[in-house]
């Protein structure tokens, strides 16, 4: 059903207030906020890929000026048309990609589940990335590149937030995550699944990443840090073994991002010799 909205204040779009505002936006949608249990996905292709995903749509806000078809997912939840005005106050006019769905989210797996499965042969873990577009990024190249599961230190982003979603063009959506409720207990935890953990660093003493060989059912987690400081000495310390990107001319290393679609990239082929 189409709403006209022409009032940023009116309650019924009030799960989408706050957009503009990241630290409010997560507390507003962390497990005791107001929002709790929902989140945010901007644009037809994130929203088409949240709910090819399993996400259930509660709620869709558009601009009242937009002229492409509504998709037919759409037919089963209210849809706000809001006037330009209150897209601006809401989510910034020049960064609005047409459409704003609100999801409900489905309950997350325990890291248990996620090492116990035997299936989930290749994983990343992801220590203090707390930049939505770093974590994105992440996302969207573990989508493309084989990764299986997703392990988050505590400090980590919400990989639901709109920008991580936004920048994954919700690739991610369909890779199953769990938190870590402590990185070093988790970390091992993980190697005593049997799962050898490769902790990502630029030092010199570490294995060349292009060394790695595997067997196709191996296991092995990439574990990744936060752009700048890197991974923790504990977190390096509870890893089977450190690896670096081999770098020429004075660059040391990498962007996260980028790191970690090395890494998959090189994991994969790892498993093909």
């Amino acid at each position: 059903m189409l709403v006209p909205i022409d009032n940023a204040t009116d309650p019924r779009i009030d799960v989408f207030q706050g957009l503009r505002d990241k630290a409010l936006r997560q507390r507003l949608e962390s497990l005791d906020g107001d929002l709790a249990g929902l989140f945010i996905a901007e644009g037809d292709i994130v929203i088409n890929r949240a709910i090819a995903a399993g996400y259930k749509l509660r709620s869709v806000l558009v601009d009242a000026k937009r002229n492409q078809p509504l998709p037919k997912e759409f037919d089963d939840v209210d849809v706000f048309a809001a006037q330009e005005q209150v897209l601006e106050h809401i989510a910034g006019y020049h960064s609005y990609r047409g459409a704003l769905g609100c999801f409900y989210r489905k309950d997350v797996h325990t890291l248990d589940e996620l090492i116990s499965d035997a299936s989930l042969k290749s994983l990343v873990i992801v220590e203090g990335i707390n930049n939505p577009t770093n974590l994105g990024t992440i996302m969207r190249c573990a989508a493309g590149l084989d990764i299986d599961a997703l392990l988050l230190s505590p400090d980590s982003i919400d990989p639901l937030s709109r920008r991580c979603c936004r920048v994954s063009m919700g690739e991610g959506f369909t890779i199953p995550y769990a938190w870590l409720t402590d990185t070093a207990d988790g970390v091992a935890a993980v190697t005593h699944a049997g799962i050898e953990v490769l902790a990502m660093t630029p030092n010199r003493d570490a294995t060349n990443i292009d060394a790695l060989e595997y067997a196709t059912d191996d296991r092995v987690a990439v574990m990744l840090g936060a752009e700048g400081p890197g991974l923790t000495e504990t977190a390096m310390s509870m890893a089977t073994r450190r690896v670096r990107i081999p770098m020429s001319g004075s660059s040391d290393s990498l962007n996260v991002g980028n790191a970690a679609a090395v890494a998959f990239y090189a994991l994969r082929q790892a498993r093909k010799l």
